[in-house]
């Protein structure tokens, strides 16, 4: 009878433990699912609160969606995944207990995207993601979030692979599905996958057109002002408008200090540095070349030789050579750094690999590849001293041959000054011709009114008026022939030499006016005619000159 007792209450014990486990892991599990709603919205939020859950102590099913959650969050903040167990774990958990599940096709999904993330190349990216694909299709109310998923990861590995055309393809269905699901998210992030595949390949117009897409996010989404601005930036690069390129590029260090967006400051400013380069003003380059060394964070980043590099390159172009040799020597010290530091990381990764024979083999070749490297740096450090003690004598030659040539600059400018003064006096008869030109239309006008009374009354006053009034415009026209120069004075204003007659004489008197400073509507007036006229006819005489090489200098507007 005790013994009946004794048994009857361990049932009841098991059945109220039982009991609250399940409420407890129904718990659980609307935590999760709450999270699960604002990982892509809020992805950092949902990370720090997994945090606060010990997965320990959760049931197997709660574990592997806790698990998945994680490895989301993780892919969605950015963290460098070391390994893939935790995932595999997950996809193992969902194939075997719950294949039904659309946790099964995302666990699959983010397969190869974590493999991706961690520099895998080989089939097992691909066979995952193929394999979320046939599920996901196999579905009766497939989710579209799921086949966002899927897509866009299958397109951006073809995009890393260099298959554009097979990426284009996943990302134009990826757009249907973020469109099916209205998430603007995901809408920006599809739009700006198909934007840079189209400006890899330099479809330029193409890219235009996503790019427009894209700036009508700006200001709407979080987070992404820094994409739409670094894709303006790179847009304006690549059709050789640099000065927008680098105003986009600032902006985007607005944002850094506004926003506190996760950007890089030390690599944005050195990108603005090479674009003040590339601008010729080497003060600013310079400027942001030693920002962007202040603001490095990652001091054992393997790159960052290139920021001191780049400091002794403008320092070299500025004529500071003490400077850039300064410099050049900490990019050349961080270099080798950076070279020993993947010798070391090589090593470890051999002794894993290898018995410690064949590693310390294969260490001892890299040394020795190592040493070569440094005595190809020091011979390149010969090299350039040896170029900077040349560019020191071109130097002091150049100062002595320009000693040697200030008389004749003198010489020049005297006749500079001469010529200023002449070019003055043109001016003023021109000026002169254009009032004379404006009077006669005056007197144009005023004949006009004044014979509108005699057409009726006085019919021959009328006619003997018109004829002067014609006879006065055929002599204005006639000018340029009345007045048609010779070779010499033609060369003496414009310094070009007609010797094959290539030049007609509306076209000498064009150049001289030209050399006297004339602008358009100057010589629509001083040859009676219109200025589109003139614009042609410019054209035209711009073309000739062209093709038989001649100075352009007269065409100064």
């Amino acid at each position: 009878m005790g013994r009946l007792f004794f048994f009857l209450l361990s049932v009841v014990y098991l059945v109220i433990c039982y009991s609250c486990g399940n409420k407890a892991n129904e718990h659980v599990y609307r935590q999760l699912s709450s999270w699960d709603s604002m990982i892509d919205s809020m992805p950092q939020l949902v990370s720090d609160s997994l945090k606060m859950i010990d997965s320990e102590d959760l049931d197997r099913a709660n574990r592997a969606y806790y698990g998945l959650l994680k490895v989301v969050s993780d892919d969605k903040t950015y963290v460098n995944f070391a390994s893939d167990s935790l995932i595999n774990s997950v996809s193992d958990y969902y194939r075997v207990h719950d294949p039904k599940n659309n946790n099964y096709i995302r666990a699959l999904a983010y397969q190869g995207i974590v493999r991706t993330r961690m520099g895998v190349r080989d089939s097992t990216v691909f066979e995952p993601l193929r394999e979320a694909g046939k599920l996901f299709l196999s579905m009766q109310n497939p989710d579209p979030s799921i086949g966002y998923l899927i897509n866009y990861f299958l397109g951006n590995i073809n995009y890393n692979n260099r298959n554009y055309a097979s990426a284009d393809e996943y990302f134009r269905r990826t757009l249907d599905y973020a469109r099916e699901e209205r998430d603007s998210v995901h809408l920006f992030d599809t739009y700006l996958a198909l934007y840079w595949n189209e400006m890899i390949q330099e479809k330029l117009y193409k890219g235009k057109l996503y790019l427009d897409t894209l700036s009508s996010f700006y200001n709407r989404l979080a987070g992404k002002d820094y994409f739409i601005l670094n894709a303006q930036a790179i847009y304006f690069d690549m059709t050789n408008e640099p000065e927008k390129a680098l105003e986009r590029e600032k902006e985007l260090l607005q944002i850094t200090h506004s926003q506190k967006e996760n950007i890089e400051l030390s690599r944005l400013y050195y990108i603005i540095s090479d674009r003040y380069v590339g601008l010729e003003q080497l003060d600013s380059a310079m400027l942001y070349a030693q920002m962007a060394i202040e603001f490095i964070n990652d001091t054992t980043y393997r790159q960052n030789y290139l920021f001191y590099q780049n400091v002794a390159n403008i320092a070299e172009k500025q004529g500071n050579y003490t400077l850039s040799n300064v410099y050049l020597r900490r990019a050349f010290d961080l270099h080798n750094q950076s070279i020993s530091d993947r010798l070391d990381t090589r090593i470890v990764e051999l002794e894993k690999k290898y018995d410690l024979t064949e590693a310390e083999n294969e260490a001892l070749r890299a040394r020795q590849q190592n040493l070569r490297i440094i005595i190809g740096a020091l011979v390149l450090v010969i090299v350039l001293v040896i170029i900077l003690m040349y560019a020191w004598k071109v130097r002091r030659t150049t100062k002595l041959k320009l000693v040697q040539a200030e008389y004749k600059m003198e010489q020049q400018e005297l006749q500079a000054r001469i010529l200023r003064e002449e070019a003055g006096k043109r001016k003023w008869l021109l000026q002169l011709y254009s009032h004379i030109s404006g009077r006669l239309a005056f007197l144009q006008g005023e004949f006009e009114s004044l014979t509108q009374r005699y057409i009726s009354s006085n019919p021959k006053v009328y006619y003997e008026m018109e004829k002067i009034l014609k006879n006065t415009d055929t002599d204005l026209r006639d000018i340029t022939k009345t007045i048609a120069t010779d070779d010499e004075t033609f060369y003496a204003y414009t310094r070009l030499k007609d010797e094959e007659g290539v030049f007609n004489a509306t076209e000498k008197m064009m150049l001289m006016l030209l050399a006297c400073n004339a602008d358009n509507r100057q010589l629509a007036t001083f040859m009676n005619t219109s200025l589109e006229s003139i614009r042609v006819r410019k054209s035209q005489l711009k073309r000739k000159m062209q093709e038989k090489n001649m100075d352009m200098a007269l065409f100064h507007e």
